[in-house]
């Protein structure tokens, strides 16, 4: 089955039954997300940003 029939399967759901298949994949979605991603928008979220100079870039800084 290609993704172009499984799109149009999706598509022809009941509204239920499509947001069954919309969170299974947000799920799967997660778990193919980096735990260090998830980590540092933890961080960025509670404000705990450091702004990145070029110099970042050889020798990281150390958060406080």
């Amino acid at each position: 089955m290609t993704a172009t029939q499984v799109i149009a399967e999706i598509e022809s759901l009941p509204p239920q039954e499509r947001e069954t298949v919309f969170l299974r994949v947000h799920e799967i979605e997660e778990t193919m997300i980096p735990e260090s991603f998830l980590q540092g928008m933890k961080e960025a979220m509670r404000g705990e940003l450091i702004e990145m100079q070029d110099e970042h870039f050889h020798t990281p800084p150390v958060a406080a």
